[in-house]
């Protein structure tokens, strides 16, 4: 899970310098979107993997998967 973590991270900083990027070098517009969708995709990503860690304790030795036998 700290990998994608990471991950989540990464993707984020990469979006928002790719759309600050654009706007600063007045880009078309198309890289300004895709520098915004690409963080919003890695703050989803980022809540996400909380969600799945503090709630479901899924990467960690707590984790016990439901079973149905």
């Amino acid at each position: 899970m700290h990998s994608l973590k990471y991950l989540s991270l990464v993707l984020t900083v990469i979006g928002c310098a790719m759309a600050g990027a654009a706007w600063i070098f007045d880009l078309d517009q198309v890289y300004i979107l895709a520098g915004v969708l690409l963080a919003w995709a890695g703050v989803v990503k980022i809540a996400v993997v909380a969600i799945w860690t503090r709630v479901a304790l899924m990467g960690t030795d707590d984790h016990r998967p439901f079973s149905e036998h």
